[in-house]
């Protein structure tokens, strides 16, 4: 089956945020002390996190977002793509 559009980051933080707004009030304001606490105990690390450069920030919150989307599916994330595991090649 072909796609017909491309899914980029745009159309990925638009569906976590329409689930997120879904969610019961209770849960989002849960939600949101949480983020709220997280700032307060570990700020270096959450303004870090919601900056510019934050690869491993994403990466923990897309794999827990593919994880709680999917709970017919036993919890196990996608396989990352291991460079380091690979063996070299020619004589390097």
């Amino acid at each position: 089956m072909k796609k017909s559009e491309i899914v980029g980051i745009y159309e990925l933080l638009d569906a976590v945020e329409a689930v997120v707004k879904s969610a019961d009030l209770t849960q989002r304001k849960a939600l949101a002390q949480t983020i709220d606490g997280y700032a307060d105990d570990f700020p270096d690390e959450y303004y870090w996190a919601v900056g510019p450069q934050a690869p491993m920030f994403l990466h923990h919150l897309l794999t827990s977002i593919d994880i709680a989307c999917r709970p017919e599916a036993p919890s196990k994330a996608r396989a990352a793509n291991r460079l380091a595991d690979r063996k070299p090649e020619g004589n390097a």
